[in-house]
Formats: C-alpha cells, sequence, structure tokens
C-alpha cells in the first residue's frame, strides 16, 4: 500500500446529523433515483499502532466508517466487527458500499473506536474527500490506502488501511 494522507480531524464532540431517507425525499421535492447514484466502497483492511485507551487490558477496537455531507450529515454508516485486546487489529472481510446521489461533494470518515463498559471512546480518525478517491471502471479494484488516525498529546494515535474505489453514476463514461 502507498501511504497516502488526505487528512485527519479531531472530533470537536458535536454529533454529525443523520439525514433519514423520508426527510431527504421532502428536501428535494422525490427521491433519487438508484440508476442515477454513484457508490463508494471499499474494505477495512487493519490498524497499526493503536493507543491503549483500556486500564486493564488493551484496546478493543472496531471501526465506524459514514459516508457525510460537507455539513456533517451522515448519508450513510456501517461498522466493522470489534477485535478483543487489540492495538494492531486484522479485519479479513469488512467491506461497505455507500450509494448515494451527492456522495462526490461528501467525505468518507472512518473513526476507530473502543468498545467496553462505559461509552465508546475514540481512538483517531481520517477524513477522506470523496473526490479524492479513485473511480473504478470495469472491473477496476478499489486502491488501497494507508490513513493516519490523527496525533494526540504529540503521539501519533496510529494509522488504519483499507481499500476505496467510487463506481461512478452510470452512463459517466460512455
Amino acid at each position: 500500500f502507498g501511504s497516502s494522507h488526505f487528512g485527519s480531524s479531531s472530533h470537536s464532540g458535536s454529533h454529525p446529523r443523520v439525514c433519514k431517507d423520508s426527510e431527504r425525499e421532502r428536501e428535494r421535492g422525490s427521491p433519487p433515483s438508484q440508476s442515477a447514484m454513484s457508490a463508494v466502497k471499499g474494505k477495512v483492511l487493519e490498524c497499526k499502532g493503536l493507543r491503549n485507551a483500556d486500564f486493564f487490558g488493551k484496546s478493543d477496537p472496531f471501526v465506524r466508517v459514514s459516508l457525510e455531507a460537507q455539513d456533517g450529515t451522515i448519508y450513510a454508516e456501517s461498522k466493522t466487527s470489534s477485535k478483543t485486546d487489540n492495538l494492531d487489529p486484522l479485519w479479513e472481510d469488512e467491506p461497505f458500499n455507500f450509494a448515494h446521489d451527492d456522495c462526490y461533494e461528501g467525505n468518507l470518515r472512518l473513526r476507530v473506536m473502543d468498545t467496553g463498559l462505559g461509552p465508546d471512546e475514540e481512538l483517531g480518525e481520517a477524513l477522506v474527500p470523496v473526490k479524492m478517491i479513485p473511480m473504478l471502471k470495469d472491473g477496476d479494484s478499489p486502491t488501497g490506502f494507508t490513513f493516519s488516525l490523527g496525533i494526540r498529546r504529540k503521539k501519533s494515535t496510529g494509522v488504519i488501511k483499507v481499500t476505496l474505489g467510487v463506481v461512478p453514476k452510470p452512463g459517466l463514461f460512455g
């Protein structure tokens, strides 16, 4: 994998707004056509060098992947399985596929979280502008990327490895 860093951001504590299909239909007047949508697809492969957020044992990480508008509205969201006591977790087959008519203008947020007895705690995140993700044409495979999960207390919070690709709207290439 080539190392890429489109950006990471620190979470400000505010929660993104979730937009329900019926709400989106009311805002636009009609639902988007499935055939006119683009899709962001990929897989979460692994994380390396995660910080330990647990007092006893090690973090129990999972990844929350979301397709978001520029204003933070969540169009679609997916979550990987949790890996117990692991700061370098591997996910063998954790795909996601988000179809939406506005995906080119949005971002893909990769939030690595620690699950535990209390509320889930963020270990790090990467924010990827969808327009920076390669388009897939006729049988192309998604591209591998490694993203930084940010810096906390002057230390790296680790990296995440994923594959990503955008399936264009039908008719875009011919």
